[in-house]
């Protein structure tokens, strides 16, 4: 989970940046990987089923997240979810509380950071953050039956606020700070990692800390969270994070002693995951490791810095080591891991045209990235300002973007829209089976309705959704011979990521 720590030099970067920055628009590819703002992803597979858990972000800064959702896909390329997963806290609910100088605040609940899902005695497991309202901080242990939720917590009954009378039965976390995530070694031992280079084993049950808690030595100083670790060929590799927001970066060290190290930093560049100006992927950062089944490929997947704080979505690239187990620079990219992949799905209609009640403009989105990180442990970076470099991205809600196939467009209704309409034209009237909508902030929940014509004149209302629902995609079926399909958003976020009309 990113707090967007800044660099001694952030300031001075921006009056040595040029004025007239680096700018793309968005440009298609396997990455973003999901419909949605989403951050902190940790991925694994159940039963041949792909599970992605992460963050919530729907673009209220930190002081808010949506509720935590797991999204699932049979081929890590079509992705969905249903429900909150952690439905025993409101997540939406205001609480009031007094800061240290007696003023009022208000603040919500919050799920960061969940770490890597393994089963074990039953039950999947799952090291998650908590931030409660007034910002205390903790990683808990929670538990599900299926790997889609609900999960619970696996001692104490919750965590509360402002509730001293539950404080008995009150929910201890494992450890009291963010982003503790798990390792379990090849003899069934397990460690938890968090925030600032902390690693300490598990108990036998994961519900406490067993052992000392260790500071990890590393190559390089300076504020670091996201840690994991993972093992490979009888090499543990400690990978962690530095800066944050635009000029997050990943480094990494390895011991071939044990978890708790010691480690030694890499032969060559041990930042393997850093922003990539020219492929327009900005602030790679928190996120996670895994191997694709039975390939021996790894995957890396992190969260992109997005469009600003709290927009930040899932990208994924191939992780790739050398002969000597060292780790090769991750080549960030939009195109993803798309070679890998198989679409399970068949291929969507593609409408010849597409419009809407409104759109919001064109918005230039601004940021500072240093491009200068030495990519060698041991070498410091120069102090002055040199490389850094000032960028700029053109982000629009125009109505074309909900059928581009990218992720990382949307169709954006104007403010002034009380409700909105995007409509596409197939051409022709065709056989629909399914429709798939993917809105913006899908974890607010939305109302809708769908419409079909054949002419363009006569409207057929498919579908009314009147319940707000924890879930994406939304999806009404067997809608018949149309030509145009409409969708008015009623309520939510007044914006569509994606429409797919199979």
């Amino acid at each position: 989970m990113c707090n967007y720590i800044l660099s001694k030099n952030f300031f001075i970067a921006l009056l040595l940046a040029a004025l007239n920055g680096i700018c793309y628009a968005q440009q298609p590819g396997f990455n973003p990987v999901i419909p949605d703002y989403s951050a902190d992803p940790s991925v694994v597979t159940f039963n041949g089923v792909y599970y992605l858990y992460g963050t919530s972000d729907i673009d209220q800064k930190l002081d808010r997240m949506g509720p935590p959702v797991v999204w699932k896909s049979p081929d890590l390329i079509n992705w969905s979810y249903n429900g909150n997963i952690l439905p025993v806290i409101d997540w939406s609910k205001p609480y009031t509380y007094k800061d240290r100088n007696g003023t009022d605040k208000t603040g919500y609940f919050r799920f960061w950071a969940p770490g890597k899902v393994f089963k074990k005695d039953g039950a999947y497991q799952m090291f998650a953050t908590i931030v409660k309202p007034d910002g205390q901080v903790g990683t808990y242990l929670l538990a599900a039956a299926i790997p889609e939720g609900p999960f619970h917590f696996t001692n104490g009954t919750g965590v509360y606020f402002n509730e001293p009378e539950k404080a008995g039965q009150e929910t201890k976390p494992v450890a009291n700070d963010i982003d503790g995530d798990p390792f379990v070694d090849d003899d069934g031992s397990a460690y938890l990692v968090w925030r600032k280079r902390n690693i300490s084993k598990l108990s036998p049950d994961w519900k406490t800390l067993s052992g000392d808690k260790i500071l990890i030595q590393t190559s390089r100083s300076g504020y670091s969270e996201g840690p994991f670790l993972f093992k490979r060929k009888g090499i543990y590799y400690y990978v962690y994070t530095l800066s944050g927001g635009s000029n997050y970066v990943y480094a990494y060290m390895m011991s071939k002693t044990g978890p708790l190290g010691p480690y030694s930093a890499p032969s060559g560049a041990d930042i393997i995951l850093q922003s990539d100006i020219a492929a327009n992927v900005w602030g790679p950062g928190h996120g996670n490791v895994f191997e694709m089944p039975g390939t021996g490929q790894y995957v890396f997947f992190y969260l992109e810095y997005g469009n600003g704080y709290t927009t930040r979505q899932v990208f994924a690239n191939k992780l790739d080591f050398n002969a000597d187990g060292t780790i090769k620079p991750v080549k960030v990219n939009r195109a993803g891991i798309g070679s890998l992949l198989k679409n399970s799905y068949p291929a969507a209609i593609k409408p010849v045209a597409v419009k809407a009640s409104g759109f919001k403009p064109d918005s230039l989105i601004k940021s500072i990235i240093d491009t200068a990180i030495s990519g060698i442990a041991g070498i410091a970076p120069r102090d002055k300002g040199e490389g850094v470099v000032a960028v700029q991205r053109i982000m629009n809600g125009k109505p074309e973007n909900a059928v581009d196939g990218n992720n990382g467009t949307f169709w954006m209704a104007s403010g002034k829209d009380t409700q909105p309409w995007l409509e596409a034209d197939l051409g022709s009237p065709k056989k629909i089976n399914r429709c798939e909508l993917y809105f913006v902030a899908s974890t607010l929940g939305h109302t809708w309705r769908l419409e079909k014509s054949t002419d363009g004149k006569k409207w057929l209302t498919v579908k009314i959704n009147t319940e707000t629902v924890v879930r994406s995609p939304e999806v009404a079926a067997k809608i018949g011979l149309a030509r145009y399909v409409r969708v008015t958003i009623l309520s939510g976020a007044l914006g569509l990521w994606e429409m797919k009309l199979y």
